[in-house]
Formats: structure tokens, C-alpha cells, sequence
């Protein structure tokens, strides 16, 4: 008798554990990257949870199919141009698919992601293809038509943020509204380029502040390091610069290489003095307010503490003994 109630237990506890799996499945909701799908006339229940099971927006093709048959709507899903991820769960997912709801898409560009992977972002929400995007961003007449300057790309001025967008969106919506916010987030903080002396050559340096710090306090200090250096006559020696043309290549390092730091181009900033051509990142309004107001000091150097903060000298003897000491304690 007692075998008999362990079996019951057991069995009663794998029941509980299969339903509990089962509804986390189904109603836990799932934090995905929106995207844009297109679900054509005939799509079958499993065609449209292969497709959404690969890109992360369910968590089980074969729930998504048992529930749709489970409410009689696996041959009666609706065709369209649908924008699904976010924060939803799965029964969720499947009733914008039933009522052929859809909705406008939203596209995060967080702050020191640079041209390349804010169209990369783009391109993954499926609004368009990154190489035609990269031709637009890179199109002289739609940079003078959204900024106002003769610049080499729109690198730098995709302001950071969230955005909405109607699908069906041409490429120019997808570049100009980011712009547009650039020029009106700078105009509320009080920011005017066109009366800023080397407005262009500020933002290079706020787009490199930004990738060297993710501390507000910090920035202005280090945009007066960088400004300290250019007045001395000092290379840069900015590693962001030269993760910006690794990241291109598709190459990601923690440390730079030897050979990374010898990289002839106008943007390796061991190399060649002063800033480098365009910004290497789309800055946030904070690094950029450093750069026209950097603090004012004697540091000509800085090295990461190992804790996410950085560490200031005036002298190289100075830096050099910081950076030992962290080492050692690496």
C-alpha cells in the first residue's frame, strides 16, 4: 500500500511539473526584439511557429501548434504584415495572429552603438535590408536634406533611443526620424550646433567619450583628458577608435592586440594625431554635453579600475603605476 501512494505522489508531482511547465510556456511573457513577419495567405499554424520560434518571439513551436488546435484556430490564422516580439507571452502572440491585429514596431538604438550596428538593428527588425540602408545613411543628398552639412555619413547623428514606426516605413523614415530626434533632444537641452564653434569635431570627440565611459560624472573629465591631449600635441590613444574599425570587420575584442593598435587608417588614434575623421558612435546627450563643456583639469591619462570606473593621472609615471597595481590585482 505504501508503494502505492510513492507511485501516486510521484506521478502527482511529475503532473504538476509538466502543467507548470506547460503555463510558463504559454503565459510566461517572452522579452524579444521586435521584428517585422509577413504571414501569407495558406501559411499553416506549424510554418508560422517555425518562423517565430527561430527568432526568439516563442519559447515551443510545437505549443504554439497544440494551442492553436487546442482553440480551433490552426487553419484560421489571418495573413498580413505583422510586428511581433517586445514583451508578450505566447498566448498573446497567437491572438494578434487570430484577430490579424498589427501594430506599429519599435526599433531601441541604445547609446555608442554605431552606424553599422544601428542599421544592423534595423535590418534584423526586417523594415529593410541593411545594405540598402547603408547606401541611403551614406547618400550625400539625404544627409544634407536631414542635417544640413556635408558629411561623409549619418555616423553620430541616430540619436539614441526608442522609436515607433509604421510598418511599411520607407528607408528615409527609418533614417530621418532618428536624426530629427537628434536636433530636437540637442534644442531642449539648450544646444544649438549652428552657433557652436566645430560643432562636427565635438561630436567626434562625444561619440568617443561615450564608448570610454558609462558613468555621467566621468565623461566631462574624460572629454578634458582627450581635450588636455590635443592641446599638448598628444595622440589620442582612444582603444574605442580602433574597436570601431574592427567592429566593421565583425571583430569584437576585450583587449586590442599588438597588431590591432598598428592598423593603418585615419581612425587608429595610436597612430595619427588628433580626432578621427567622422564620430565612431551615436552619442547620448550627456557625453555630448561633456564635449562642449569638458572639465577642467591637468590629467593627460586614465585607466580602467577593474570595477567599471576609471582612474586619473597627470603623468605618465603616475598612469603607469596605477596600471601595474591593477594588473597585479587582475
Amino acid at each position: 500500500m505504501k508503494l502505492i501512494h510513492q507511485i501516486l505522489l510521484i506521478i502527482i508531482t511529475l503532473l504538476l511539473v509538466v502543467i507548470v511547465y506547460l503555463a510558463w510556456l504559454v503565459w510566461m511573457p517572452l522579452k524579444s526584439e521586435q521584428a517585422v513577419f509577413h504571414i501569407r495567405s495558406g501559411d499553416s499554424a506549424s510554418t508560422i511557429a517555425n518562423t517565430l520560434s527561430s527568432q526568439g518571439i516563442i519559447r515551443s513551436r510545437n505549443m504554439f501548434v497544440m494551442l492553436a488546435r487546442l482553440r480551433h484556430s490552426q487553419n484560421k490564422l489571418k495573413a498580413g504584415t505583422y510586428s511581433f516580439g517586445g514583451n508578450y507571452n505566447m498566448f498573446q502572440t497567437l491572438k494578434m495572429v487570430e484577430k490579424g491585429n498589427t501594430s506599429a514596431i519599435s526599433i531601441t538604438i541604445p547609446p555608442g552603438f554605431n552606424l553599422h550596428q544601428t542599421l544592423q538593428r534595423m535590418e534584423r527588425s526586417g523594415m529593410a535590408a541593411y545594405d540598402s540602408l547603408l547606401v541611403r545613411a551614406n547618400d550625400p543628398e539625404l544627409i544634407y536634406k536631414l542635417t544640413g552639412k556635408e558629411l561623409p555619413s549619418l555616423e553620430g547623428y541616430l540619436f539614441p533611443d526608442t522609436y515607433h514606426f509604421d510598418l511599411g516605413s520607407s528607408m528615409e523614415t527609418l533614417l530621418s526620424i532618428p536624426v530629427q530626434n537628434f536636433f530636437r533632444q540637442l534644442h531642449k537641452a539648450g544646444i544649438e550646433p549652428d552657433s557652436i564653434p566645430d560643432f562636427d569635431q565635438k561630436l567626434i570627440l562625444a561619440s568617443i567619450v561615450e564608448k570610454e565611459s558609462a558613468h555621467p560624472d566621468e565623461r566631462p573629465i574624460i572629454a578634458g583628458v582627450y581635450w588636455n591631449r590635443m592641446q599638448k600635441g598628444m595622440r589620442l590613444e582612444s582603444c574605442p577608435t580602433v574597436n570601431y574599425l574592427l567592429l566593421q570587420e565583425g571583430i569584437k575584442r576585450e583587449v586590442l592586440t599588438n597588431r590591432d593598435l598598428s592598423i593603418q587608417s585615419p581612425y587608429n588614434t595610436y597612430l595619427n594625431a588628433g580626432l578621427p575623421p567622422t564620430p565612431i558612435s551615436n552619442p547620448s546627450l550627456q557625453a555630448i554635453q561633456a564635449a562642449i563643456s569638458p572639465q577642467k583639469h591637468n590629467y593627460l591619462f586614465f585607466v580602467s579600475n577593474r570595477k567599471g570606473r576609471n582612474d586619473f593621472s597627470a603623468t605618465y609615471q603616475e598612469h603607469l603605476q596605477k596600471k601595474r597595481n591593477y594588473e597585479k590585482s587582475d
